[in-house]
C-alpha cells in the first residue's frame, strides 16, 4: 500500500461519516407529523343580530276527542346574545276528529329561547334550550252532523317547553321542540255522543262563555337557514 492510500482511505471515511450525519439530520427535520385537528366552526362569534328564516311542521296532541292534528308554517329567528335567541312563528294546524268533524287552528306568536350550553350552535353538536312565549290564535271546530253549528273563537295563549338544535353547516340547522300551549279564552267543547234515534255517533259542539284554560301539546320540527346579521358583525 502506498503512502497516499491511507490518507485517501481516511478522507473517504470522513466524507462518508459527514454524508451519513447530513442525511440523518435532513430526515429528522423532514419527518412528517400529523396536522393539528381542525377546529370546529362555532357560530357564537358575533352572534348578536343573527337573522334566520325557516319552515316548520307541527303535530298537535291532547286536543278534541284524543285526536292528533298536523300542520305547517314558517318562522324566523333574531338572536340577541350568546345564549339568548328569539323565534317568531306562524302555523296552521288541521285535526280530523275521529271522522266525525274537524278542527282548524291558526297560531301567530313568539318565544324566547335560552340555550343551556355556554357555547351553543357549534357545528356538529346538539344544543339544548328551554323556551317560553306568547301567541294569538284562531280556532274553529266543525261537526259533520246536520244541525250542529260550528264553534269558533279568537284567543291568546302562553307556551313553554324544551327543544334542541343541530347545526348541519355553518348557516343551516335542524330543530326539534316540544311545548305545551295553554289557551286563555272562551272554551269550545267538542265531544262524541250517540244519537238515540239512529244509534249513530256524532260530534257535538258547545261554546262556554267566560275564561277557561285549554291546552294542547305541540311537537315541531323545523329547518332554518341563517341569512345574515341585522346588526353587528356582517
Amino acid at each position: 500500500m502506498s503512502k497516499s492510500q491511507p490518507k485517501l482511505f481516511r478522507n473517504i471515511l470522513a466524507a462518508a461519516f459527514t454524508l451519513v450525519c447530513f442525511c440523518s439530520n435532513a430526515q429528522k427535520d423532514n419527518t412528517y407529523t400529523d396536522p393539528a385537528p381542525p377546529v370546529r366552526y362555532d357560530t357564537t362569534a358575533g352572534v348578536a343580530g343573527q337573522f334566520s328564516l325557516g319552515m316548520r311542521n307541527t303535530i298537535s296532541a291532547f286536543t278534541d276527542a284524543k285526536s292528533i292534528g298536523m300542520g305547517a308554517g314558517g318562522e324566523f329567528r333574531i338572536r340577541l346574545g350568546r345564549q339568548l335567541n328569539t323565534e317568531w312563528f306562524a302555523d296552521y294546524i288541521s285535526t280530523d276528529i275521529q271522522g266525525l268533524g274537524y278542527r282548524r287552528d291558526a297560531h301567530i306568536g313568539w318565544s324566547v329561547l335560552f340555550y343551556l350550553s355556554k357555547n351553543p350552535l357549534t357545528l356538529g353538536k346538539v344544543t339544548a334550550y328551554v323556551l317560553a312565549g306568547h301567541c294569538f290564535d284562531y280556532t274553529k271546530v266543525y261537526s259533520d252532523w246536520p244541525g250542529i253549528a260550528p264553534g269558533e273563537r279568537w284567543s291568546s295563549a302562553v307556551q313553554g317547553g324544551f327543544g334542541i338544535h343541530y347545526n348541519i353547516t355553518r348557516n343551516f340547522d335542524i330543530s326539534l321542540l316540544s311545548q305545551y300551549m295553554m289557551h286563555l279564552g272562551t272554551d269550545i267543547n267538542s265531544n262524541i255522543v250517540i244519537d238515540e234515534a239512529s244509534g249513530q255517533q256524532y260530534l257535538n259542539i258547545t261554546k262556554e262563555s267566560g275564561l277557561s284554560l285549554e291546552g294542547h301539546l305541540l311537537t315541531t320540527i323545523s329547518l332554518n337557514y341563517m341569512l345574515g346579521n341585522l346588526w353587528g358583525r356582517k
